[in-house]
């Protein structure tokens, strides 16, 4: 081989580690800039859902519920179908934290359960499989059971068997 040609492999090696190393800086800059949207405590026009549902998370642990809210809201309407999947989840776990952090059998309590409820059917209904969604959802059927018609004698007998049993489980932490 001549002395040019591994000159020039050389040569197209190098600029194509400069070319990736560019890439990988852009990217880093790009994941910079998304973290520090995310960690942004104030709102701002233009902001992506990820974001908004990362403030409402961050917002409902520090137990504001009203800002948590209307972040989770903002993303429920600006988001794609995942987004607003996980801000209707995040809005049924907020409304049954409250509902729990109320007296038992608190008459407030009982339409925060209805729309936790409502919130984990819908996220349900879109993805039947999501186990924290169904997980919440009996939690708060324990809490607030609906009314059912008995169809005969052996239904009847085992609701309140399953009640007995979900009478006996702990009260533990929402996933």
């Amino acid at each position: 081989m001549k002395t040019r040609t591994i000159h020039w492999i050389f040569a197209v090696l190098a600029l194509a580690c400069i070319a990736a190393l560019g890439q990988a800086l852009l990217a880093q800059r790009t994941a910079a800039a998304f973290n520090q949207t995310l960690a942004d405590p104030q709102p701002s026009d233009g902001v992506s859902p990820a974001a908004m549902l990362s403030r409402g998370v961050r917002l409902a642990a520090a137990g504001d519920v009203s800002a948590a809210q209307h972040a989770f809201q903002l993303a429920l309407q600006q988001g794609d179908a995942a987004s607003r999947r996980m801000a209707r989840y995040n809005l049924g776990n907020l409304h049954l934290r409250q509902a729990l952090a109320m007296r038992r059998g608190d008459v407030e309590a009982v339409p925060l359960v209805e729309l936790a409820k409502q919130y984990y059917r819908q996220v349900l209904a879109e993805e039947p499989l999501h186990p924290d969604a169904r997980y919440n959802l009996e939690r708060a059927l324990w809490l607030q059971p609906e009314s059912v018609t008995w169809r005969s004698v052996k239904d009847k007998a085992e609701a309140r068997e399953r009640r007995v049993t979900a009478s006996r489980i702990e009260p533990g932490e929402l996933p």
